[in-house]
């Protein structure tokens, strides 16, 4: 399926060079100059290469786009297997704390915290729920479930049957 805005300015960037031609051998002919003509084509055929340039950029990154997500679940599977095997992270007494006054501050009881192999990740039981926070930022961040990365799904699933 191509990009209709690509379609579009690739016909419109033959129309210019078309109509540059046909303007520039009209205009040459009834003024009697060469120059009339080549400046008025070289400008529609630059112009027109440069909205058919346009068009070939949206198709490729169109092409790009629906590659994308194949390569990130590829390499999310192979992270996954190096996960099962990693030992958690270590969690700092600072890093506990800021989730404890994170959650606090959202009303959240926390029944454990449960360090990951992920750096920066923390899995927070409580009594009705599992949540992923990230503490990378200067803020703790609640991930939402679906957003979960696919490595860390894995890695945990195998963590809840030992």
């Amino acid at each position: 399926m191509q990009n209709q805005i690509g379609a579009v300015l690739k016909v419109v960037g033959g129309i210019v060079i078309a109509l540059g031609f046909l303007l520039g051998v009209i205009g040459g002919t009834q003024t009697q100059s060469f120059l009339f003509f080549v400046t008025t084509f070289l400008g529609s055929l630059v112009t027109g290469m440069v909205l058919i340039g346009l068009s070939e950029i949206i198709r490729i990154l169109e092409v790009i786009n629906k590659n994308i997500p194949k390569r990130s679940r590829k390499t999310a599977s192979n992270s996954n297997e190096t996960l099962f095997d990693a030992p958690p992270q270590q969690m700092s007494t600072k890093e506990e704390d800021d989730i404890k006054d994170f959650l606090q501050k959202h009303n959240v009881e926390i029944e454990k915290i449960i360090p990951t192999p992920k750096e920066d990740f923390f899995i927070i039981k409580t009594s009705a729920r599992y949540m992923l926070i990230e503490m990378g930022g200067f803020t703790p961040k609640i991930i939402d479930e679906e957003k979960w990365p696919e490595d860390l799904v894995g890695w945990f699933e195998q963590y809840n049957q030992q």
